[in-house]
């Protein structure tokens, strides 16, 4: 089974494991790091001990922006370690790849989640032009 870590800005990745707890509460490969809000704790070294913990497993880290410093530290860790990062995620993505039943999880199946999640971002606005809004 593949392990996931979610690793975001501030208490974002609490949000993420309320959110997936709603939909599932036995999810058990999930794991989540709210980065830079406990000066006791050092984001970098929390991510590589999760790393290391599953050193033997599938890990794939998502993060929530990609060129913030959430990410670029889990980048740091990709020589180091086999793991794969996906960044700028949303619910719908994080909710398709943490529900997957696969023991490992494809390059083309995080791929493929990726661009349905990119396609889920609309302007509702855009969507109702024209439209009859009673509708």
């Amino acid at each position: 089974m593949s392990q996931f870590i979610i690793a975001t800005h501030s208490y974002l990745a609490d949000g993420y494991k309320n959110s997936i707890n709603f939909f599932n509460s036995t999810i058990t490969n999930v794991h989540f790091i709210n980065a830079y809000v406990d000066e006791q704790k050092n984001f970098a070294e929390e991510l590589k001990s999760l790393l290391d913990k599953f050193k033997s497993e599938q890990v794939i880290i998502l993060t929530d922006m990609p060129g913030g410093s959430v990410n670029k530290e889990a980048l740091n860790l990709i020589k180091d370690y086999d793991c794969k990062v996906v960044s700028g995620i949303n619910l719908s993505l994080v909710l398709e790849l943490v529900m997957n039943t696969d023991n490992k999880i494809s390059d083309e199946t995080i791929k493929t989640a990726v661009d349905q999640a990119r396609n889920q971002i609309v302007f509702i606005n855009d969507l109702l032009k024209g439209d009859d809004l009673d509708d």
